[in-house]
């Protein structure tokens, strides 16, 4: 697979931070650009996979270049790294990092949007899955999820709209038909609505359909429910016992 083509806007400095010489050690395809109107530019003859605004180094805050950028490339992805110390206006780019922080950091969020290129996430309404990392990123925030968890809402977003019978997700999720017991999938239903639904005694995003199974609607009536903070991270319960085929 190609590399990755990483556009920079980042303008050389004897002090600072600069970030190019790390981006080149990755690999990346590495374009640079030394001021907004030439990075829009570039990105127009060849839309990079990612875009970072190195604010600090042009000597700005950056939000008008960011909102430029995402004007005209609204589908690339921006990471606008800012000042510690700036009070500027809210950035319109994708994420904003606020220096001082390592290579690393910056690096691990080119990845994160290079993932759904390569197919590591999956993405449905406002729900971005990362299959590898098993983080959901919904409302504004990023929860982790155990295997299992994981596993259900991949095939919960790759079926919306559509009602999954309780046989077909014991099947993709547990890999057995015996469905005598299926209290581990209500289990996990449940832990799953704590991590996405605002009230998990009525859900909107993840509905059960009676003597059936359960239908995923990623896009409930009136728009995106915030994702709450404060609840209980699934990674920290207890899964309950696997369910066993019966013995003849």
């Amino acid at each position: 697979m190609a590399a990755a083509k990483v556009l920079l806007i980042e303008r050389p400095r004897t002090s600072g931070h600069i970030f190019s010489p790390a981006l080149e050690r990755r690999g990346y395809d590495l374009i640079t650009a030394e001021t907004g109107r030439r990075a829009i530019e570039l990105a127009e003859d060849s839309p990079p996979d990612v875009i970072i605004l190195n604010a600090p180094s042009l000597s700005t805050s950056g939000n008008r270049i960011c909102r430029d950028l995402k004007a005209r490339l609204e589908n690339v992805p921006v990471i606008h790294i800012k000042l510690s110390s700036d009070n500027s206006t809210s950035s319109d780019a994708d994420v904003v990092l606020f220096l001082p922080f390592t290579s690393r950091k910056l690096i691990n969020r080119i990845e994160r949007f290079i993932g759904v290129r390569e197919g590591r996430k999956l993405t449905c309404g406002p729900f971005t899955l990362d299959l590898y990392q098993r983080t959901l990123i919904f409302g504004g925030q990023e929860k982790r999820l155990t295997p299992k968890l994981t596993a259900l809402m991949a095939v919960f977003m790759r079926n919306p709209g559509q009602t999954l019978p309780r046989s077909y997700l014991m099947q993709k999720v547990w890999e057995t038909s015996y469905l005598e017991d299926t209290r581990t999938l209500d289990v996990h239903i449940h832990w799953l609505r704590k991590v996405i639904e605002k009230e998990t005694a009525a859900p909107h995003y993840l509905i059960t359909v009676r003597g059936v199974g359960y239908r995923f609607e990623p896009e409930p009536p009136g728009g995106v429910e915030p994702m709450d903070s404060e609840r209980e991270d699934p990674d920290e319960e207890q899964e309950p016992a696997e369910p066993q085929e019966r013995q003849n």
